[in-house]
């Protein structure tokens, strides 16, 4: 039984730090409760008043009382209002995309733990405003005033389910025999198996869940990366003798396999196998991916003598880059997917059968056909601290790596390590180490990845990490032991 969401007391100041660069994401109540929805509702319903508005939920306590509360702002600034109920980010971005709306919002906090939650916004491809853009009018608009009395209107949203339809469309994306074993998945307690359910019917795929039912989400949030979440589904993979593990995040756009060793893939690999994938039609010109982890796809990107281009961290910068490009695929580090073939959105579900084509297609297991990757190019997990004074740590990285043969690959916009910052450094001894800020967390991400010797990558990136914790509030005791991913 879900615990009673508690309202909570009204909020009388905005909080300016619930405004990322790519969406809106805060505690509730304090931070984010339904009077702050239902302004948000009225304001956008006021800036698209001839907009066809679809609004989507996942499992979060407080996801239900905020979708009401922004249906109702939508509906008294006039808008054509449609319940989208439970489901997955993507199906919102495919009903902006197939123009069953106009315009729509996902309340979601994605793969933070409760009781966070949020809003992410979807715009018709024909609105030029960036969407960082429009959430800085928002914000700007709430600070002057986001208190107003709910008036009950003699109108209700209508119900548009939607799922059948995306289910159906993706299916007609691929063509595959999968006999490799049944098929591990792990939805995290969230939106994936309302989606992965009916997809693996249509497609007769024998499934086995872990965390499928829509129940309490996990204590440190529906992260499939986090390891204690990552070594119960490598487990779980392993105990069922599963093909492959599939795991997605809260909203289901994020989405990371395991091999049937239960090893979990990098990502860099998975980005790179994907652009293969894709890059093998000779009419795909382009891929787009993120500035995190980059050696592995721009070796894909360089064996089909196509065109790559880097975009800043984040779904609306990677979103916009898909569609001037009319690239065919996106990658972005964190595991989200984009897709040519569904309007340059991310779909964790797309990305999940997709995979199973490569390998079926391959004839190998994952762990066989991963091993070339490997052997190109070796990564290391994801390193996130808290840093205390960015500035300072650049100029002491400066100091220490731009010594001798090393190099600055990209310098950040600004002095100041701000969200559209981002910093990567070339050594040496083939070693590439970049950082960047979270988009979605108080954190800064640092990858480490190299074409060189793999026992060299783990060396430098270690004397790279003590020097990280003299500007971070962490000791040693409490960061991961760096490993080969």
């Amino acid at each position: 039984m879900r615990p009673k969401v508690n309202q909570g007391d009204v909020i009388e100041r905005l909080d300016t730090a619930i405004f990322r660069a790519c969406d809106i994401r805060g505690r509730f109540p304090d931070q984010i409760d339904v009077e702050l929805a239902f302004a948000v509702g009225r304001l956008l319903g006021r800036w698209y008043p001839q907009a066809k508005v679809g609004v989507g939920r996942d499992t979060r306590v407080s996801s239900a009382a905020l979708a009401e509360a922004l249906m109702a702002g939508f509906v008294a600034a006039g808008c054509e209002t449609f319940d989208l109920g439970l489901c997955p980010t993507e199906v919102v971005a495919f009903a902006v995309g197939r123009d069953r709306i106009n315009f729509g919002v996902m309340v979601t906090a994605s793969h933070n733990p409760e009781p966070d939650n949020g809003f992410k916004v979807f715009k018709a491809r024909g609105d030029r405003e960036p969407i960082a853009d429009l959430l800085e009018r928002l914000r700007a608009a709430l600070l002057e005033n986001f208190r107003g009395q709910r008036q009950p209107s003699p109108k209700a949203p209508k119900t548009l389910p939607l799922i059948d339809p995306f289910v159906e469309h993706l299916a007609q994306q691929v063509q595959f025999d999968w006999t490799a074993g049944p098929l591990a998945l792990n939805g995290l307690n969230g939106t994936a198996s309302l989606v992965a359910v009916p997809l693996a019917a249509r497609l007769n795929l024998d499934v086995l869940w872990v965390r499928g039912e829509q129940a309490d989400l996990p204590m440190d949030g529906p992260d499939p990366l986090k390891p204690l979440l990552a070594a119960e589904m490598s487990a779980f993979v392993t105990a069922s003798r599963a093909g492959v593990g599939a795991a997605w995040d809260g909203d289901a756009d994020r989405c990371v396999f395991f091999d049937e060793a239960g090893a979990l893939l990098p990502n860099a690999y998975v980005m790179a196998m994907m652009t293969d994938h894709f890059l093998k039609d000779p009419e795909s010109q382009s891929v787009v991916y993120d500035p995190k982890l980059v050696l592995s796809i721009e070796k894909s990107i360089a064996r089909h003598q196509c065109h790559g281009v880097r975009v800043a961290t984040g779904s609306a910068h990677m979103r916009a880059a898909m569609h001037q490009t009319g690239a065919v695929y996106g990658g972005e580090s964190s595991a989200h997917h984009y897709f040519g073939c569904l309007g340059g959105i991310d779909s964790g579900m797309l990305a999940w059968i997709t995979m199973l084509q490569i390998i079926a297609h391959s004839g190998q297991p994952l762990s066989q056909l991963t091993q070339s990757y490997r052997g190109e190019v070796a990564v290391l997990p994801e390193l996130s601290l808290k840093v205390d004074d960015p500035e300072a740590m650049i100029l002491d990285l400066d100091q220490t790596l731009l010594k001798g043969s090393g190099c600055l690959e990209v310098v950040g916009v600004g002095e100041t390590f701000g969200a559209a910052t981002h910093r990567a450094y070339r050594l040496a001894s083939g070693v590439r180490f970049s950082l960047n800020p979270s988009t979605t967390e108080a954190v800064m991400r640092f990858n480490f990845e190299s074409e060189g010797d793999p026992q060299h990558l783990l060396e430098q990136s270690g004397d790279i990490q003590q020097l990280l914790l003299r500007h971070s509030g962490s000791d040693q005791s409490s960061l991961p032991t760096l490993a080969l991913a």
